[in-house]
């Protein structure tokens, strides 16, 4: 066990800081503490000027020094973050994140057109044409670790591979693996070309081309085609609020704080805790974003993505594909901010939208 230097922080005074434990000093008689085990974070505050603290939270941090500090263990109860951080990350007042701190005008306009390039260079990182792959599954091997080595979704394979939501793979199985967003469609009967497009939102001519179809009007049940950049349907989508507060403390549209501008996020109350994905999807950009500091980008559908940005740790790497209500990060204030709190987006076609109108549970 090492003991690492304090850092600077914002919000109070590290006391004591390891590679998995710290102690900071909040001011007023504040405490606050958090341990990394094996399968996430055991954090909490103790409040000693107004005696609002109990024996627990007590008896918990001194169990969490002497268990690490004198026996080298790694207790795990309790935890709800993920232990591993999977990427040099800038932290906050580190000498980029000051200059974001500080930043002009032509600073923040060159965060919103790296966010745009990020988010339209998704858009378009599909469009070269491939088959499928075969793969055959090894005897490690699960749905999930497939599907994150390939960078695409457990849902297309399966629908590649003509696989039923309850249908198990085993060592041995063969795959059809997607090398492009699109899936290996099975005509149906009663199917037609038009119909299949349009339920998968692919442009017909494209299909015809991608295929080499001489003729597009017929097919027989079990005739296989390839549907480029395809779009699983979702009829019944998922959402998640992103923290645990749901307090918007500055709402979508124009403010003055902290420059006169037009909002396009939901500024959510978030003290340095977990962020988790809104909905299931692929992670697109994990890492820092200029005024955004440290960001997470989640694609969930051709058109819809959501935005994460200040976190002051990262857990996910670009390519992973989380669940909804997945932690992917921890809020911060890095980047052009001025106090911890999370700003979450949701972009629709290129452009942010209310979150309100998405998700529910939102309160001032």
């Amino acid at each position: 066990m090492i003991f690492q230097k304090p850092r600077k922080l914002p919000h109070g005074k590290e006391l004591l800081r390891t590679e998995k434990f710290t102690l900071i000093y909040l001011g007023a008689g504040n405490l606050h503490y958090s341990f990394i085990g094996e399968k996430g974070l055991v954090y909490g505050d103790i409040d000693f000027k107004k005696n609002q603290f109990k024996i627990i939270p007590l008896l918990t941090i001194a169990t969490l020094i002497t268990s690490y500090l004198v026996l080298g263990t790694n207790p795990t109860s309790a935890m709800i973050e993920p232990p591993e951080i999977l990427q040099e990350e800038i932290v906050e007042n580190d000498e980029r994140d000051k200059l974001a701190k500080n930043a002009d005008e032509n600073y923040l306009k060159q965060t919103e057109q790296q966010k745009l390039a990020i988010i339209k260079s998704s858009d378009s990182s599909d469009k070269g044409r491939s088959k499928p792959i075969s793969y055959r599954v090894k005897e490690t091997d699960t749905m999930q670790s497939i599907a994150s080595n390939f960078n695409v979704t457990p849902e297309a394979i399966r629908e590649t591979s003509n696989l039923k939501p309850t249908d198990k793979i085993f060592p041995g199985t063969l795959l059809s693996i997607p090398n492009r967003r699109g899936l290996l469609y099975k005509f149906k009967n009663g199917d037609t070309l038009a119909k299949v497009a349009s339920t998968y939102k692919v442009n017909v001519d494209e299909i015809i081309e991608e295929n080499k179809l001489d003729d597009s009007d017929i097919f027989l049940p079990g005739q296989k085609i390839f549907l480029p950049g395809a779009i699983i349907p979702d009829p019944t989508p998922v959402w998640y609020l992103p923290v645990a507060s749901s307090i918007i403390t500055s709402g979508f549209g124009w403010r003055s704080y902290p420059r006169y501008q037009y909002h396009d996020a939901l500024d959510l109350r978030a003290n340095y805790e977990p962020v988790r994905a809104a909905r299931s999807g692929k992670v697109i950009y994990s890492g820092w974003m200029g005024g955004y500091g440290n960001v997470v980008i989640i694609e969930h559908t051709g058109d819809l993505k959501t935005l994460y940005a200040h976190n002051s740790k990262l857990y996910v790497r670009e390519g992973d594909y989380v669940l909804g209500g997945k932690v992917i990060s921890r809020s911060g204030c890095t980047g052009y901010c001025f106090g911890a709190h999370l700003h979450f987006e949701v972009i629709k076609n290129d452009k942010s939208v209310n979150p309100t109108s998405f998700i529910k549970g939102f309160s001032f």
